[in-house]
């Protein structure tokens, strides 16, 4: 199924320029591509497709959500250094799943790793390696960036940009869902109806918080409940139950964010950094697995996603090489870049 990848990264990138601004939108289709080529080409050694695409989809995750407020040089810059701890990531998880005797001077590992083995859930569908990575290092990443001019007023209030194509960003949802498979063919059916629960959970609880149903949040949530079902493994009851409470707890989480100046407007941190510990949540709880296993695993992988994007985020910054000029980003990067407007034959504002 690895050539249901592609398709996967083109519903985020979708979302991403639908939930953006429309002077920002060819910027975030190049950025797709270039982060995706990037983290495939560091994911090519050993000439493993599905190792290539994995590491390529990582590296546009970790960039998703920052639009046209990043150079593309920066965004590059973060695909490499996600690419590679995704590598790593995946390394050791072979490793600790290994039953070899290490060699006489890695003998004294063999304690810990007898003691992770025991704590440890396998990387299935890349929950840990590319999902729960991929949160922590988009939550880094926006927060080393900062928020669009413009999304808060002078007082601290969160002021609304509103999306410039939300069917854009709701064909990229169906994008996102059918490329799923990729991850898991099994596990897939069981992740599509935790996905269509927290749709309906989302509609219902934006309707019910805001007096009006927000399409928005409900893409958000329907990222969130595929990617908790995907995490969860738990019969298909239980499926539906974590893809609800996945729907409300994405609105409440990138709610939560906004308040905290953390502009992330497809909400790629509540889909692919708490839903998978969500879906773990939900194992222990119908008891699929041990309480406590795999924790380390979602600690493990968001703790150092973050680490490593906002260490190269803040590098990047005292470069000057992180975001566009204010200049360019009010005028829209797609002109100043590329020469050129998403749609060249509108006449572009701000909402």
């Amino acid at each position: 199924m690895t050539e249901w990848l592609p398709m996967f990264v083109l519903g985020i990138v979708l979302m991403e320029a639908g939930m953006g601004r429309a002077k920002g939108a060819t910027h975030c289709f190049v950025k797709g591509l270039v982060t995706f080529a990037v983290g495939a080409l560091i994911g090519a050694v050993g000439n493993d497709l599905r190792g290539a695409l994995l590491t390529g989809a990582t590296a546009t995750l970790a960039t998703i959500g920052l639009g046209d407020r990043v150079t593309l040089s920066a965004a590059a810059a973060l695909a490499v250094g996600i690419a590679i701890v995704h590598r790593m990531f995946a390394t050791f998880d072979r490793f600790i799943g290994a039953t070899m005797a290490l060699p006489e001077p890695l003998t004294a590992l063999q304690g810990m790793q007898r003691w992770l083995a025991s704590n440890w859930l396998m990387d299935y569908g890349g929950v840990w390696s590319v999902h729960a990575l991929a949160g922590g290092a988009a939550l880094g990443a926006l927060m080393a960036v900062g928020p669009r001019i413009g999304r808060y007023t002078r007082n601290g209030a969160p002021a609304a940009m509103p999306a410039h194509n939300l069917p854009m960003a709701g064909m990229g949802t169906v994008a996102l869902w059918a490329g799923l498979q990729a991850f898991s063919a099994p596990l897939w059916w069981a992740a599509s109806y935790s996905a269509f629960s927290a749709l309906l959970a989302a509609l219902l609880w934006t309707r019910w918080r805001f007096g009006k149903t927000d399409p928005s949040f409900a893409f958000t949530a329907f990222w969130a409940g595929s990617v908790a079902g995907l995490a969860s493994s738990v019969p298909l009851a239980a499926s539906i139950v974590t893809g609800a409470l996945a729907g409300v707890v994405a609105v409440a989480v990138s709610l939560r964010l906004d308040k905290r100046f953390v502009d992330d407007p497809v909400g790629v941190v509540a889909a692919e950094g708490v839903a998978p510990l969500l879906g773990l949540i939900a194992q222990w709880v119908w008891r699929t697995a041990p309480l406590g296993s795999g924790l380390v695993c979602w600690a493990g992988a968001f703790g150092v996603g973050f680490a490593v994007a906002r260490l190269v985020g803040r590098l990047l910054w005292w470069l000057g090489a992180l975001r566009p000029a204010p200049a360019d980003e009010l005028a829209g990067v797609d002109q100043r870049l590329y020469g050129i407007a998403a749609y060249p034959e509108f006449e572009l504002r701000e909402a």
